[in-house]
């Protein structure tokens, strides 16, 4: 299954306690098939002036880290995404630079090192975040295989997996088998079950 998110309303909050992600290297991947891009659309965000967030603005894909006070953006001017299709995405921070991948392929990178500015914000998966924690420029489309985990996965262009396993660097994994009351199921073992916002619908891929 896949999850449908409507373009307004629709996200998964997860609280920042419920996040538990090391400094250091670490590695954000989902696949998406949007139904429209935004000018500004986020996909999975913690972003305001620290942590880090993948974009999707107007089909064209970056990951921003923000390390030593600065945010380090990976990303394209190209709009390399297509609408009603299935791209993968992933963002890697190694500790020495930031890289995006689409489809398994490197498409961008950018050096940044240090320590990773830390918020109270929620992680929103589905939009972007304010600063008051609310989601703001929503995506509209369905994710799947939502991946958070510590480590850089990913050196060189690789073989994307439609059904990602958790292992003992995931920090959270959505594969949205099933709803548990109003949170997302995790997957990855560490317990950190986002709140529905809306009225997301899963749909069999």
């Amino acid at each position: 299954y896949s999850m449908d998110f409507n373009g307004t309303t629709d996200a998964l909050v997860l609280a920042s306690d419920s996040l538990d992600l090391p400094d250091g290297p670490f590695t954000l991947e989902t696949w998406l098939n949007a139904k429209r891009f935004g000018e500004r659309t986020g996909l999975i965000c913690k972003t305001e002036s620290s942590e880090f967030g993948m974009f999707v603005n107007g089909g064209k894909p970056s990951f921003i880290v923000h390390l030593n006070g600065a945010y380090v953006t990976a990303g394209v001017e190209a709009a390399l995404l297509e609408v009603d299709r299935w791209h993968h995405i992933a963002g890697v921070f190694d500790g020495q630079e930031v890289r995006l991948y689409v489809d398994g392929q490197p498409v961008a990178a950018a050096p940044g090192k240090g320590k990773r500015t830390r918020n109270a914000l929620p992680l929103i998966i589905g939009a972007d975040v304010n600063s008051k924690g609310k989601s703001t420029s929503p995506f509209h489309g369905s994710l799947d295989a939502v991946h958070l985990s510590s480590g850089a996965r990913y050196a060189g262009a690789f073989e994307p997996v439609a059904r990602p396993d958790a292992d003992d660097t995931s920090r959270l994994l959505l594969q949205f088998d099933g709803f548990l009351g109003p949170w997302s199921l995790d997957s990855s073992g560490q317990g950190g079950h986002p709140r529905i916002q809306g009225q997301p619908d899963l749909t069999r891929r």
